[in-house]
């Protein structure tokens, strides 16, 4: 983003649409389906206006922008989330970009609502991304017949226009039961795999609490259907199922969603004898609970970003070797945002 709060120019994007895999979302509608004993949901692809998406407002990942942002095209900067918008932006740029060279290869979920409306279980960002696209966006050819797409910020655009453009959705004829639609969503998510711990920890007390409502046990097989984790990992994430009413794991949740606390430490706490739990609290956190692992993660200055993708590309297993190695390892900033990124898969995988 420039100092006036506009982003800067990207240039030709070359890579893959962010995106589940094809077919996931199938597989996964069957796989909840059968888990919770219902009849499969019917689905259709749709051609729907951007008019007609209602966007998800209580989805897994933690987000900040708005749609009155994306029509605007920037952020102003008297906004208090600021920082995390333009953050949030330059994905969003990022990504229609992607969609405006590749096209829409995995098509956001949602289920139909009365008239032509539809509502979002999946796909926040896809919709952004195009709504921006539609906007902001303009397709040159240049002088080496290169298509190219610029950035042509309009504070001001014609919102008539949500009703034209049209884009791809797979709907669900029937509104799936409300935790299906979250777990959809979570899978959604899940499946691009940039969902932070503190979201899936978010997201996993909320089922949990479902689950009690309706006298049921949360599951290993749940975390692993929905979550993604190995089954030993899923076994870890039970014991904080199991103890999240705690009064000292209970504030630790908290303070690893607001990203004051590390995971593995929420971990240790929930596999501690209830008796030994307040001594670890203190010993972490002091007396009154203060949050002593407020340190963000920093790379500091550095201009040897191959020696740093050399460290994460050694300790990943093969399952993420082919995600890690397609970033963008010649930008700082996109560096930093990977590291960041693999302290949280070594913590999940080794805590």
């Amino acid at each position: 983003m420039t100092e006036e709060g506009l982003p800067r120019k990207p240039g030709l994007l070359k890579r893959n649409a962010v995106g589940v895999q094809p077919g996931t979302i199938s597989k996964v509608a069957a796989q909840i389906a059968a888990a919770e004993n219902a009849k499969q949901q019917e689905y259709e692809l749709r051609q729907v206006p951007l008019a007609d998406i209602q966007l998800w407002e209580d989805q897994p990942r933690t987000f900040h922008l708005t749609l009155s942002d994306i029509y605007r095209g920037y952020i102003q900067e008297d906004d208090p989330y600021r920082m995390n918008k333009t953050e949030e932006l330059e994905g969003i740029i990022t990504l229609a970009m992607s969609l405006k060279e590749f096209g829409l290869l995995n098509p956001p979920i949602a289920f139909a609502l009365p008239g032509k409306h539809v509502q979002l279980m999946g796909g926040q960002r896809r919709t952004m991304a195009a709504i921006f696209g539609l906007f902001h966006l303009e397709t040159i050819i240049d002088e080496q017949e290169n298509r190219v797409h610029e950035l042509t910020i309009n504070p001001e655009p014609d919102l008539t226009l949500l009703h034209v453009e049209r884009i791809t959705v797979k709907v669900f004829l029937r509104k799936p039961q409300a935790q299906t639609v979250e777990r959809l969503g979570i899978i959604d998510n899940v499946q691009r795999d940039d969902l932070s711990i503190g979201d899936k920890l978010r997201w996993l007390i909320k089922f949990s609490a479902h689950q009690e409502e309706k006298g049921r046990a949360v599951r290993w097989r749940d975390l692993v259907d929905t979550l993604g984790l190995s089954r030993s990992q899923a076994y870890e994430w039970m014991n904080v199922v199991q103890t999240r009413n705690d009064e000292y794991v209970r504030q630790v949740i908290q303070f690893v969603i607001e990203g004051n606390a590390s995971f593995a430490r929420l971990l240790e706490l929930a596999k501690a004898d209830s008796h030994q739990r307040a001594h670890q609290f203190r010993q972490w956190f002091g007396e009154r609970g203060g949050r002593g692992n407020t340190a963000k993660v920093s790379l500091g200055h550095t201009t040897n970003l191959n020696a740093l993708k050399s460290l994460v590309l050694a300790n990943v297993d093969d399952d993420h070797l082919e995600e890690f190695k397609a970033l963008n390892w010649d930008d700082p900033k996109s560096v930093k945002k990977a590291f960041a990124r693999f302290l949280d898969y070594w913590i999940e995988k080794n805590g």
